[in-house]
């Protein structure tokens, strides 16, 4: 078996293995978007081949954070997966190892964050030596605590501009670890995303007061759920949630049934979320890191340090 990089062509090899590892497709149009249009970077992948037989594969996704006021170059764990016949070989940690290597040398990440599944954790924390940060559980409302009402200081808008930029960096800055939500990056993220639709609700007097990038899911029992992925009101302007969450449930014709949302304990304007009935539920998700610079550890596995939204996942 060899490990090469990704070469042009290797996408219809990885979108097969991809099947076979998950029994599902991914489309290449996903792909090429996290992968090749990327403003962080492109193909941070590591292949293992069989000769010409596909066996393994281990990509990160290239983002920047913002650590103590610096910016700095971080990873974001993607996909893992090996092919059916070679596993219980080791191939997961070899490319995962050579990876981790290959980044922190030539572009000098300093950590690779990520939020591993209940199958992938152990793996993570026995053989790469990540390190949990934390179990995250999801804030819950169910939508019958608002009563669904248009506001005219609430707007939609299509696309980020530097005042949204601000407005994250001025939330995250209580933070010593988030993630870098430059303008690019939130344009990339959502608006050019694929796959995904997402919602921007925006409340502007001579400034942006707040706002909150949204998106639908669908629940079991037909109606959907509203997932808050970027929670853009500062604590100044908190008040203006619940107008917010009134709008955003009147602007769907589709039942809603509950909104959740991802924010940090120790985040201040937590318990204005609980004060607006949002209550701990939803199945648990872990945060993990492997730091790569060795100065940065005590920094970068202080749970407390950490800023993070469903934005920084890649399954949201």
């Amino acid at each position: 078996m060899e490990i090469k990089d990704y070469q042009a062509g290797d996408e219809k090899a990885i979108l097969h293995l991809f099947e076979l590892a998950f029994g599902k497709p991914m489309r290449e149009q996903y792909w090429r978007w996290r992968f090749e249009q990327n403003p962080e970077g492109r193909y941070y992948i590591k292949l293992m081949w069989e000769k010409d037989l596909l066996v393994g594969h281990y990509a990160v996704s290239p983002c920047s954070f913002v650590v103590d006021g610096e910016i700095m170059q971080g990873a974001l764990s993607m996909t893992t997966m090996t092919h059916p016949d070679y596993n219980g070989k080791g191939i997961f940690k070899i490319l995962a190892e050579e990876l981790y290597s290959f980044v922190a040398k030539k572009y000098d990440t300093k950590c690779v964050m990520g939020f591993p599944n209940k199958n992938s954790h152990y793996g993570f924390i026995k053989n790469l030596s990540w390190k949990d940060l934390a179990v995250i559980h999801h804030l819950v409302m169910e939508a019958s605590c608002v009563k669904p009402c248009l506001s005219p200081m609430i707007t939609r808008k299509e696309t980020f501009d530097q005042s949204h930029a601000d407005l994250l960096k001025q939330v995250t800055s209580a933070f010593r670890v988030s993630l870098n939500r430059s303008v690019d990056y939130l344009n990339w993220r959502y608006q050019e995303n694929p796959f995904n639709k997402y919602y921007i609700f925006e409340c502007r007097d001579t400034i942006l007061l707040g706002f909150l990038v949204v998106k639908l899911y669908p629940m079991p029992d037909g109606s959907y759920g509203v997932f808050v992925v970027e929670n853009g009101i500062a604590m100044e302007n908190i008040s203006l949630l619940p107008e917010f969450l009134s709008h955003i449930i009147a602007s769907f014709d589709v039942k809603i049934s509950r909104v959740y949302t991802w924010l940090p304990l120790f985040d201040q304007r937590h318990i204005y979320y609980e004060k607006n009935g949002f209550v701990l539920g939803g199945n648990q998700t872990f945060l993990g890191v492997r730091t790569l610079d060795s100065s940065l550890r005590p920094l970068l596995t202080g749970f407390k340090n950490w800023y993070y939204s469903y934005g920084d996942s890649d399954i949201f």
